[in-house]
C-alpha cells in the first residue's frame, strides 16, 4: 500500500533527530524548517503550475535517457518527488520507486495521485543531503528542478551517489538560467541563500564534477516538453564511478 514512511533513528523520528542532534552532516535546522514551510505552503498550487499535456513524451524521454547503455536499471530513486511527477512515470513503466522529500503535504498530494493509478511508490520523508538508504541501494536516481533549490548541492549529489551503484546515473533535469532567483527560503534571521540559483549550464556540470560524478552529459530537451512558461528543460546527466577501479 502506498504511504509516507517515516525514518526513525533509535525512535525519534527523523526531522526531531536532526533538530536535537544535528545530524550527521550538521544541516542547519532553522533551514530545513523554513525550505519544509515553503514547500508545504505552495504544494496546493503546485499541480496548477505544470500542466502535464504532454506526459507522454516525457516518460519516453525519462525511459530512454535512464536505459541508455543500461538495460538492468529497475530500482530508481526520485529525490525531491514532490507531488510526484517523476516517480509516476516511473511506476508506470514498472520501475520499483522511491519518491523522497521534505514537504509531506507534496507528497500526500503524490500519494493520492499514485493510488488513484493503482500504483505502488514508496514516499519516504528525507532530506536530500542526508538519504536513509544503504551505499549502492539504487539503479538510478532523478530529480526534477532540485539541485537550484539546495544550499549545499554538491554536498547533496555526493549523498545521491552515496546510494546509487557504481555505473548508475543520477538524472536531474533543470531550466537553465531561466529560475526565479527572488525565491529564498523565509526564516527569522533573513533568508537561506542558494547557490545554484539563476546557475548557468556550467554551474551544473561543475557542481557534478565536483561531487565526483564522470561521464558528465548535457542533453536539451525539445520545447514541446516545457510543462510550465518557465522555459525548456535541459537533463544533466552523470554516472556513478566504480571506486574499486578509479584508485
Amino acid at each position: 500500500m502506498t504511504g509516507i514512511t517515516e525514518f526513525r533513528c533509535n525512535d525519534i523520528v527523523y526531522l526531531e533527530f536532526i533538530k536535537t542532534t544535528g545530524g550527521y552532516m550538521d544541516i542547519n535546522t532553522k533551514d530545513i524548517e523554513a525550505i519544509a514551510n515553503y514547500w508545504d505552503e505552495y504544494a496546493p498550487l503546485f499541480d496548477g503550475d505544470h500542466n502535464e499535456e504532454n506526459i507522454d513524451m516525457w516518460s519516453e524521454e525519462l525511459m530512454k535517457l535512464l536505459n541508455d547503455g543500461d538495460q538492468n536499471v529497475n530500482k530508481v530513486l526520485d529525490i525531491g518527488t514532490g507531488t510526484g511527477f517523476l516517480a509516476l512515470m516511473l511506476a508506470e513503466n514498472g520501475c520499483d520507486v522511491t519518491g523522497i522529500d521534505i514537504s509531506r503535504e507534496m507528497m500526500e498530494i503524490g500519494m493520492r495521485k499514485a493510488s488513484e493509478r493503482g500504483l505502488n511508490i514508496d514516499f519516504t520523508y528525507s532530506l536530500c543531503e542526508e538519504i536513509p538508504f544503504s551505499d549502492n541501494e539504487f539503479d538510478a536516481a532523478v530529480n526534477a528542478r532540485v539541485l537550484w533549490t539546495l544550499t549545499e548541492p554538491v554536498k547533496a549529489l555526493k549523498e545521491w551517489k552515496r546510494v546509487v551503484r557504481p555505473g548508475g546515473k543520477i538524472i536531474s533535469f533543470m531550466r537553465v538560467a531561466n529560475i526565479d532567483g527572488s525565491l529564498y527560503y523565509k526564516k527569522e534571521e533573513g533568508e537561506v541563500a542558494l547557490p545554484l540559483s539563476n546557475a548557468t549550464r556550467e554551474d551544473y556540470i561543475r557542481v557534478y564534477l565536483d561531487a565526483g560524478l564522470v561521464n558528465i552529459g548535457v542533453i536539451e530537451l525539445p520545447e514541446e516538453m516545457s510543462t510550465s512558461d518557465m522555459g525548456h528543460w535541459t537533463a544533466f546527466i552523470g554516472e556513478v564511478p566504480d571506486e574499486t577501479t578509479t584508485k
